[in-house]
């Protein structure tokens, strides 16, 4: 029995949805309004299902592409960082995802 490796997509997207919920917490206890929540965690996922397409269909060509890629986490904290720069947030968000931006860049 041989062992297939997840593929490319599940591996994204479940860290999409990990990684999403951990936010949605975190902007709740910050009592951003949930309208504003979800209008940025869509922005967020947007973005970053954009490009997991685009590593998707690297990785197709190449399995070796996926040593170039971004890691999901660092993929999902782009994402972020590019949503917050079109989207309308509250004071509380921005504090945040500033924050949230900031940590995880330190960490990788």
């Amino acid at each position: 029995m041989s062992h297939r490796p997840k593929p490319v997509m599940d591996h994204y997207t479940e860290s999409l949805a990990v990684n999403s919920e951990n936010l949605k917490k975190q902007l709740e206890e910050k009592s951003v309004p949930a309208g504003e929540i979800k209008t940025m965690l869509d922005a967020i996922s947007c973005l970053y299902l954009s490009e997991t397409d685009k590593i998707v269909r690297e990785c197709e060509k190449d399995m070796m592409a996926l040593e170039k890629v971004p890691s999901p986490l660092r993929l999902f904290v782009a994402s972020i960082a590019q949503a917050m720069k079109t989207a309308n947030t509250s004071p509380a968000a921005a504090e945040l995802l500033k924050r949230y931006v900031a940590a995880w860049e330190d960490w990788m």
